[in-house]
């Protein structure tokens, strides 16, 4: 199905008219399928399945040294399972129990097209990039977090708006991912423990990863705290700009290869 809208999407364009459904371009792609076989794919096989998960849970609770049974053990774990949930209800289209690589941009798709159709609801066909998106962070995933105090297509511009309503899960899932990075639980995600987690949990260079950090915190003029990252975190998603710099937040430069 994803398919044949695609191309009644391409039959429209080559017509000069606006496409119907929205879709992924090449660059927003690449972003996301990085994201499914860097953090989730982690037998290689091309479909996520619970194994997957169980293995992408077990080996980052390990590599972040929280114990059995500790706190954010136990609230990562049942994370990945509610997390693990929400996937499947939203893109499992054929309820075989796994996620392919297509189901999985489908996913995203469907939360490009939702934001396509709520920009248009409110007449803001292409709203103008805001400085900085509200903050409307998801109830802290972690609870002892504070104990230690480029496409060659034009970009698209309307999936920036700042009050475009984001499912929960994904809500949940971009304070997973700062909680992943933010070793120290103080809410301030610096250079050091970005480069590490990067690194020695997902073999990203360490040399990209302080680029990454350098170009997100502008050279160490803005500080990346739970606000900023889900800035971020939502340029990353569901932008298709390749100069946001939410692009970065996985410690890679390019996504050609």
């Amino acid at each position: 199905m994803e398919t044949l809208k695609r191309v009644l999407d391409d039959v429209r364009e080559a017509f000069g008219m606006e496409p119907k459904y929205t879709k992924l371009s090449p660059f927003q792609e690449a972003k996301l399928l990085h994201e499914f076989r860097t953090f989730y794919d982690m037998n290689g096989d091309g479909r996520l399945q619970w194994k997957d998960f169980e293995m992408a849970r077990d080996y980052i609770c390990e590599k972040s040294g929280w114990k059995p049974k500790s706190s954010k053990w136990n609230a990562c774990r049942l994370l990945f399972a509610d997390l693990w949930r929400n996937l499947l209800d939203a893109a499992d289209g054929n309820i075989d129990g796994e996620v392919t690589k297509d189901e999985w941009l489908s996913l995203w798709t469907k939360i490009l097209r939702d934001k396509r159709a709520f920009d248009q609801g409110r007449g803001k066909k292409c709203p103008p990039k805001p400085p900085e998106i509200e903050e409307q962070l998801a109830p802290s995933i972690l609870p002892d977090r504070n104990e230690n105090a480029a496409a060659k297509e034009a970009p698209s511009k309307e999936v920036e708006a700042d009050d475009f309503p984001v499912p929960q899960w994904f809500e949940n899932y971009i304070e997973y991912k700062f909680s992943l990075l933010d070793r120290a639980g103080d809410g301030i995600l610096d250079k050091e423990e970005f480069e590490y987690t990067l690194n020695d949990a997902f073999n990203i260079s360490p040399k990209d990863c302080q680029t990454a950090f350098r170009l997100m915190t502008k050279n160490g003029e803005m500080t990346i705290d739970k606000k900023y990252f889900r800035t971020l975190a939502l340029q990353f998603y569901l932008s298709n700009d390749p100069s946001d710099l939410g692009n970065f937040i996985n410690g890679k430069l390019s996504y050609d290869d």
